[in-house]
């Protein structure tokens, strides 16, 4: 039988991405001393919406929505992106994923650059229910063609994840508090085969102690107008250690509405 408990508050999560916030602040400020770049300015925003088909410790049909924003100024790079993940059985909320991610990158030299990551995830799909992380390190863009871009980064971080109180045959599925320093490496892959075909790939491992997360975000995007867009993704979360009956892994096939501003 599954008992559901409230889950352990993400205080302690969005205290560190908001000190992850103040950071980024203080870093643009920090630049104003610097000499004057002269690099264009970029801004990108995109609304997604679809639908959604899970597999692994989750079978289900749900709703997704999702807004992802790309800024650039100088030698300046910020990503941000917020999804939600729905399910409802008999009228009643069954499952749910809130995720949040912000990372900004610093150009130094030669392809190379310094990074600063936080996410917080709500996961009612997964063996964890919260789970934070705050990283910092250096970078690489490995490659970088108009139609191809690859980068690659690595740097320690803090990791914080509420235990899971949920109850199955009678054993709570994750009643301890992880707090631990861990090890982030990041490999992110765009190609532009087509003026109106993007294939994006990333590929995010994080190593600590008591657990190593593996997560691989595949998806392929079609223009249809120049504001309007098809995406279809795939997301697959490999954990190393995961509570007796579940699985290892959990995966999820998304088709979207993408809109661009």
């Amino acid at each position: 039988m599954l008992i559901r408990r409230p889950a352990v508050g993400g205080t302690l999560a969005r205290y560190l991405l908001t000190l992850l916030l103040l950071a980024n602040t203080a870093a643009y400020a920090a630049d104003d001393q610097d000499t004057a770049d002269t690099s264009p300015t970029h801004f990108k925003s995109e609304v997604g919406l679809g639908f959604t088909s899970l597999a692994g410790n989750s079978d289900s049909q749900t709703l997704n929505a999702n807004y992802n924003l790309e800024y650039i100024n100088g030698r300046y790079k910020t990503d941000a992106d917020t999804s939600l993940l729905m399910a409802k059985k008999n009228g009643e909320e069954d499952k749910r994923k809130i995720s949040t991610n912000l990372k900004s990158q610093m150009m130094i030299r030669d392809g190379y650059y310094l990074y600063a990551n936080g996410s917080y995830i709500d996961d009612r799909y997964g063996p964890y229910y919260v789970d934070s992380l705050v990283s910092a390190g250096i970078g690489y863009r490995l490659f970088s063609y108009e139609t191809f871009q690859t980068l690659i980064d690595i740097g320690p971080g803090f990791r914080h994840q509420d235990p899971n109180l949920d109850e199955i045959d009678g054993d709570i599925v994750k009643p301890e508090v992880v707090n631990e320093g861990v090890l982030q490496s990041s490999v992110t892959m765009s190609w532009k085969p087509l003026k109106t075909l993007t294939l994006d790939n990333k590929i995010n491992v994080v190593a600590g102690k008591s657990n190593t997360t593996i997560q691989n975000d595949l998806s392929v995007t079609n223009s249809i107008t120049d504001n309007l867009g098809l995406s279809v993704g795939f997301n697959y979360t490999y954990y190393t250690w995961v509570p007796a009956n579940m699985k290892n892994f959990d995966s999820s096939t998304i088709v979207s509405l993408i809109y661009s501003m």
